[in-house]
């Protein structure tokens, strides 16, 4: 498995035990929870980890820009190979 599905795996499974009810960090009920909220937070959440990271400073629709940019362009690179 690439760096990347390694990354990918990590952050699921870290996602994944905010609604595993034995997990310390259990905090949502797939049953009750509003998908578009935690999906809008979701995303909130990847822009702020973004700027923390790089010291930028990118409103949410300038991330959400970016990373589509970076989707696309990792998806070009695997089909040249």
């Amino acid at each position: 498995m690439d760096e990347q599905n390694q990354m990918t795996a990590a952050i699921c499974h870290q996602i994944g035990q905010l609604f595993n009810g034995e997990s310390e960090d259990y905090r949502f009920d797939l049953k009750t929870m509003d998908a578009t909220q935690f999906f809008t937070a979701m995303i909130k959440a990847n822009a702020h980890v973004f700027n923390e990271l790089t010291g930028d400073n990118k409103t949410v629709l300038e991330f959400t820009h970016l990373a589509n940019h970076l989707v696309v362009q990792d998806l070009l690179e695997k089909q040249k190979n």
